[in-house]
């Protein structure tokens, strides 16, 4: 992909800025948003070294994760972010958006967009998302976009001192094709 964005009529996905830290702080900073993550609510200075690591990005690095700026046009504010990693055929994602843009369908609209970006531009056959079983918000986006529950996936893990169940959803370029046609 030869820019460095991913876009619809209401959200710009982009790298990051230096500009950015308030924004991003605003919701990684809350425990709401790092309650299933594996990272506890992030400190100023965490969120510095998020935004040096993510910015100038190259959408065509395989096997590492690519961390996007969600943009929401309308208020051209920064209001998430969204994160891809591409191994081989087979990509992972994930979606953070701050709490009071959330319940407007910005969420859906950029995984979305990834999904779009997966099966486009990087042609893969698979995309997975991976969450806490108690997640019921990323499981509800995750069904919304097309994705399905792995059977073959359920792993327990140890997050943040408590034991935690892990479910895969998926989504096959085929599944997803006939899904936007």
């Amino acid at each position: 992909m030869k820019n460095k964005t991913i876009s619809s009529d209401r959200l710009l996905m982009r790298n990051f800025y230096e500009t950015d830290v308030d924004s991003i702080y605003s919701y990684r900073s809350l425990d709401s948003i790092a309650k299933y993550q594996y990272w506890e609510p992030f400190t100023k200075e965490q969120t510095m070294a998020f935004v040096n690591q993510c910015k100038n990005i190259n959408l065509n690095r395989i096997g590492e994760w690519i961390g996007l700026a969600v943009i929401w046009n309308e208020h051209n504010k920064l209001i998430g972010d969204c994160a891809v990693k591409v191994s081989e055929n087979i990509a992972e994602i994930g979606c953070n958006i701050s709490p009071e843009y959330q319940n407007k369908g910005i969420a859906k609209e950029a995984v979305t967009l990834l999904l779009n970006y997966c099966f486009v531009n990087r042609i893969v056959d698979e995309v997975i998302g991976i969450t806490d079983s108690e997640n019921i918000a990323s499981i509800k986006l995750m069904k919304s976009v097309g994705m399905t529950k792995s059977t073959d996936f359920e792993e327990k893990v140890m997050c943040k001192g408590s034991w935690c169940i892990e479910h895969r959803y998926s989504i096959k370029r085929v599944a997803f094709n006939r899904s936007t046609t």
